[in-house]
């Protein structure tokens, strides 16, 4: 599986301005241009992947516009499989696949109602990727995703080694806030050796943005 993550962040490396808010103002400091940049890495990819508190904060839609490609799958961790009833992703009728816990198949049969929805069960207590990518895979024919996670998603799957690529474009902007989210949150590597290091590919100045592109090393 190849996971590449794509994320705008602000010089301090922060997502948000402040948790429980939406990451959409962020996107107001984008060019149309910059937007299609993000948008042809969708339709580039098998699935895109976001954790649930994007679903619930900024209500996406997580589509391919501007005709550069297919719309990638919608995939969403959730071990609570508490959706809001709104959601776009529920509404819109585009394929998402909700990755969960073999405990909530009972729970799943309430979402029976969402013809698009359809449901990979890994793990007991947590979702377990690396079974659920393998499903992922060998059932639905998903080799390439990319991440727009959260602060805490994008931890987990870089601590388990899965990120093989990321697109970081920075924002001229200082948010700030010990306790805001960024880029990577979780508990954090403690030593430099365990580490996870990736090498700068590419490097592009644009009106307002520079664009990093780095590579798993």
């Amino acid at each position: 599986m190849n996971i590449k993550l794509v994320s705008e962040v602000s010089i301090d490396g922060k997502i948000t301005f402040g948790r429980g808010e939406s990451s959409k103002e962020l996107f107001t400091l984008l060019t149309e241009e910059d937007m299609k940049f993000i948008h042809a890495i969708r339709g580039e990819v098998d699935g895109i992947l976001v954790g649930m508190n994007t679903i619930r904060n900024d209500n996406p839609s997580l589509t391919c516009r501007y005709d550069m490609g297919e719309n990638p799958i919608r995939l969403v961790p959730t071990v609570s499989l508490d959706l809001p009833e709104n959601s776009t992703i529920l509404q819109d009728g585009v394929a998402t696949i909700l990755l969960t816990t073999e405990n909530n198949r009972t729970k799943a049969k309430a979402y029976d109602s969402y013809p698009n929805v359809r449901f990979v069960f890994a793990g007991e207590e947590q979702v377990d990727f690396e079974k659920a990518f393998a499903i992922l895979e060998a059932d639905y024919g998903i080799h390439s995703i990319m991440l727009e996670g959260g602060g805490s998603l994008n931890w987990t799957l870089i601590q388990k080694q899965m990120v093989n690529e990321m697109v970081v474009i920075r924002l001229p902007i200082i948010i700030g806030g010990k306790n805001n989210v960024s880029l990577v949150d979780g508990d954090g590597f403690k030593q430099c050796a365990a580490s996870r290091k990736f090498e700068l590919k590419a490097l592009e100045f644009r009106k307002g943005v520079v664009i990093e592109n780095y590579v798993v090393a």
